[in-house]
């Protein structure tokens, strides 16, 4: 028969062993509180301290030894306290086990120094040995505050700035316009940003321009958009229709593909570069109607010269010559006279025939522009001394008037230039004709100029050559460096006359 101590001996030790794992428990969650990384802190029914872990020490600038058995009020703020008590006590009637304090778990607590700061806090309850302890847990969430308040500033400057920027902006995502700052309101035809968010973009795109749309989006996308800006057309939501320069880019924005889109309103300027094309267009119209004019003015002039002047002086002379023939041998007085005379009237018909060349060459209409251009040549060659290699067309080639005249032209005030600023030994001359242009090239090894003095206030003979070739739809190139020559390039699209074999 067993003994009273031997059937004693197993409760025994189901006690100890009870007793250890509560120990080794009581030990790991002592551990727990010691190494948490936030502050934990247990206080009575009447909210003094009971356990205040080493975060809650430095959390809170104070030693354990300091705090325990005190009152947890001396880290609320006076503001909060009572209320702090009433909600304690409501949370001990409810028998909730946990919950978390504050709006948005958020509140104020006091540091030992009297520094306040903002926690995260979560309390719980639980009755041990008969007495209700509290343990609240808390995260100091100044860092976190401060770098939420950063980015409300730095967002808060972000809409200041778009606000205050002069070009519209918008941002769409889902195909919906979600965000436009005052001037795109404005841009839009808008009093409010109710009328245009949740929008399509395309709602205001001009649809000339929703395939060009379309098509940029997608190249944005999927990043191969190169052409940062474009221009485009909006309408506004009065209907009108607005010209605009648009920049865009794409980034994603909670979870979704959208397009920042910056618009500055280009109407104005558009309708200032329409009007300067058309009344550039009008001078220029003008000045084609003005140098025809002056031409026909120059040919008439000449003719009239040559022809009226021309014969007249020639009838004088032959007349001179009749009266001369009349005097007699011993009239050496009247003789000599007239000899005088005679010298005077060919010195004018030479001054008349030369002014009459220089208005309008009449072998130009007569005997066609290679003929004008080898005489102005040999001309230019035998006055100034200067060395000239012309290379002209193997094939006999026709022209209308206006071509010709211009061609000839540009040439005449190209040689000009070589014998009044150039200082050349030696001028090139090519001319060359194709189906479709004839281009004119006329090379010297003068002192040439730079860049700076091509469009000076002594250079309207350029000026002059290139207004010919725009005129005609052509263009004027001239290259030139100091030390260097120049070379002038007129090329032009033939008008009139093809090619024919030589006779």
């Amino acid at each position: 028969m067993a003994t009273k101590h031997e059937s004693e001996q197993p409760s025994k030790t189901s006690s100890e062993r009870m007793a250890n794992a509560m120990r080794e428990s009581v030990a790991r969650l002592d551990g727990i509180i010691q190494s948490a990384m936030d502050a934990i802190i247990t206080v009575d029914e009447r909210q003094d301290i009971a356990i205040f872990n080493p975060a809650a020490e430095q959390m809170f600038g104070c030693a354990v030894a300091d705090v325990l058995s005190t009152p947890l009020e001396q880290f609320i703020p006076s503001r909060f306290r009572e209320a702090h008590r009433a909600h304690i006590d409501r949370f001990g009637t409810t028998g909730v086990t946990t919950r978390r304090m504050g709006v948005q778990s958020e509140i104020v607590a006091l540091r030992a120094n009297g520094e306040e700061f903002p926690v995260e806090a979560s309390i719980s309850q639980a009755s041990v040995a008969g007495r209700k302890l509290f343990t609240v847990i808390l995260r100091d969430i100044t860092a976190r505050k401060r770098a939420e308040e950063a980015v409300r500033e730095s967002a808060e400057r972000y809409q200041r700035l778009v606000e205050l920027v002069p070009d519209a902006i918008c941002i769409e995502r889902d195909d919906r316009i979600v965000f436009l700052n005052r001037a795109c309101i404005q841009l839009l035809g808008s009093d409010s940003p109710v009328g245009v968010l949740g929008k399509s973009p395309l709602e205001f795109i001009h649809p000339d321009f929703h395939a060009v749309a379309a098509a940029r989006r997608h190249r944005l996308a999927s990043g191969l958009e190169i052409n940062p800006v474009m221009d485009q057309q909006i309408v506004r939501l009065d209907g009108e229709v607005r010209d605009v320069e648009i920049a865009e880019a794409s980034f994603y924005d909670e979870g979704s593909m959208a397009f920042l889109s910056v618009l500055r309103d280009v109407t104005d300027r558009k309708r200032g570069e329409r009007e300067l094309r058309e009344s550039r267009e009008q001078l220029r119209q003008l000045s084609a109607s003005l140098q025809a004019v002056r031409e026909e003015e120059k040919a008439r002039i000449a003719r009239e010269l040559h022809d009226e002047l021309g014969q007249a002086l020639t009838g004088l002379k032959m007349d001179l010559a009749q009266l001369v023939s009349q005097l007699a041998p011993e009239q050496r007085g009247a003789i000599g006279q007239a000899d005088a005379m005679k010298a005077l009237i060919e010195t004018t018909v030479a001054s008349v025939r030369r002014i009459a060349t220089e208005l309008r060459p009449l072998m130009l209409d007569d005997l066609g522009l290679l003929s004008t251009i080898e005489w102005l040549v040999s001309d230019f060659s035998r006055r100034t001394g200067i060395a000239v290699e012309l290379t002209l067309p193997k094939v006999e080639f026709e022209l209308d008037s206006e071509l010709s005249t211009a061609l000839f032209r540009v040439l005449q005030e190209s040689l000009t230039n070589v014998a009044r600023h150039a200082g050349a030994s030696r001028v090139r001359i090519t001319l060359s004709a194709t189906e479709s242009d004839v281009q004119l090239t006329v090379d010297d090894n003068g002192k040439g100029f730079g860049a700076s003095l091509e469009s000076g206030p002594k250079t309207f003979g350029l000026l002059g050559m290139r207004e010919r070739a725009t005129i005609l739809g052509g263009e004027l190139a001239v290259h030139s460096n100091p030390g260097a020559g120049t070379s002038i390039v007129m090329t032009v699209p033939r008008r009139t006359g093809v090619p024919k074999a030589p006779s």
